[in-house]
């Protein structure tokens, strides 16, 4: 692998950090000015975050292509090679009294009685506020503008979002309810795109399917508890939003979101079906043509929906498990006047499917290993843009470990190896050089 000195210096440096956190922890000196503390007391609201700084590296790419943005494409989390900011987080919040958390899970025992609010904002700055930025929003900005010639993130610049901003409420009605409005991440899908705690992004590289599925949208959901007995609990979803990522509407149409979501009574097993299905093509000259995230130009509405079905359950005592089968499509009607932006006119549609496997062992309470396998079938070229247009079937196996340094301080390593089938001999790593990519990573998260 490349640059082995300085990958050693990196994680050389992560370790000290660790260590002088570790002291800092057990120092029997007072405590000292906590300004969360001071911003909560005087706003009633909490300040949390994290800072993730990761390093990678691939045995694909040339060193020139090592040196610029993107070059671990079509894989995402490290998206680039080297050390890169990942994400500096700031999350402002209040807590709402609910037994229902929204895009998560119901949760068990009696209900509240009382209603209740609260509220989330969420701002990024780093390599992930590009796929976090919204179009009409935050994707606009001056500081995300990006020179004229050069392709969004390839000249590793950073970038500042505001990926969710929303409200939510909760009422006591039937079994409880709460509702969202704002621009929030959708929960289609077992991946979720922040990495606070808890979370089922184990990894520091994101699956083929996360970048398939909906990430955030804008508008509102309803989630109920709808059961709980001796058969488990129950949690419905269904929500209206503007599309993919997007605040101002690129077509007159909005789209749906929803969820079923069943647990066990002791919690330890999940089972989860979501969705998001609405039209997602771009109407001019009235709407605005929004790339990457609606690819379709057509004045008629062209279907998007993307389905997930996951289960999560612990087989034996230390272990757990989970598993995702996602399926999607973008309809197309063949007219001449239906324009896929890559691909021209008379666009007929695409398909795309997947299915991910997850097996964890916790070794000690610092130290857990799991490993992840995936295939993906994407034969149009069609579900993982922009990280690639390759037709193929992606397949990868992914083995990691997560290693609580301090309560504070989070190392994640991961040993990565991708490859393609069914690809006609189109490349999709290397910037098209190679049909396979082996990739070492690892990033730290500091929580505060």
């Amino acid at each position: 692998m490349r640059q082995p000195k300085i990958r050693a210096l990196v994680l050389g440096c992560l370790t000290a950090l660790a260590s002088m956190a570790t002291q800092a922890q057990e120092s029997d000196a007072p405590p000292a000015f906590d300004p969360r503390e001071a911003f909560e007391h005087y706003t009633g609201l909490k300040l949390s975050g994290y800072l993730q700084v990761g390093y990678s590296a691939n045995d694909a790419t040339t060193q020139d292509q090592a040196t610029a943005g993107h070059s671990n494409f079509p894989l995402t989390g490290p998206s680039d090679e080297g050390l890169q900011l990942n994400e500096l987080k700031v999350i402002i919040s209040k807590d709402m009294r609910t037994n229902i958390i929204p895009r998560v899970t119901p949760l068990p025992g009696p209900k509240p009685w009382e209603y209740s609010w609260g509220i989330e904002i969420h701002t990024a700055y780093g390599r992930n506020g590009l796929p976090a930025s919204m179009a009409g929003f935050d994707a606009n900005w001056g500081i995300n503008r990006t020179q004229a010639g050069v392709a969004p993130g390839t000249n590793r610049q950073n970038y500042l979002a505001i990926p969710q901003a929303f409200v939510s409420a909760y009422a006591p009605w039937g079994n409880g309810m709460t509702l969202m409005l704002g621009r929030f991440g959708a929960g289609v899908g077992y991946e979720i795109a922040p990495a606070v705690r808890p979370s089922p992004n184990f990894f520091y590289s994101h699956s083929y399917m996360f970048v398939a599925q909906p990430d955030q949208v804008a508008g509102g959901l309803i989630s109920a508890h709808v059961m709980e007995n001796e058969w488990g609990i129950l949690g419905a979803e269904l929500g209206m939003v503007k599309g993919r990522q997007n605040w101002r509407d690129n077509n007159k149409d909005k789209s749906l979101i929803g969820a079923l979501r069943w647990r066990s009574n002791d919690m330890d097993t999940w089972v989860d079906y979501s969705f998001m299905r609405g039209n997602e093509q771009n109407s001019p000259p009235d709407y605005p043509v929004q790339m990457p995230i609606a690819r379709i130009i057509s004045p008629r509405g062209q279907l998007r929906e993307h389905h997930a079905l996951t289960a999560t359950f612990k087989p034996m005592q230390d272990w757990r498990a989970a598993a995702e089968i996602a399926w999607g499509r973008q309809k197309g009607d063949g007219q001449a006047d239906t324009v896929d932006i890559l691909t021209g006119p008379g666009f007929t549609g695409a398909q795309y499917s997947g299915i991910n496997g997850f097996l964890a062992y916790r070794m000690n309470p610092e130290v857990e290993v799991a490993l992840r396998g995936e295939v993906f079938r994407d034969p149009k070229g069609f579900a993982l843009f922009p990280t690639t247009a390759v037709p193929s079937t992606f397949n990868a196996l992914t083995l990691g470990a997560r290693w609580d340094l301090t309560k504070t301080v989070l190392f994640r390593p991961e040993l990565r190896h991708d490859w393609q089938s069914k690809h006609n001999g189109i490349n999709a790593y290397g910037g098209g050089r190679k049909d396979k990519q082996t990739t070492l990573s690892a990033d730290v998260v500091f929580y505060y």
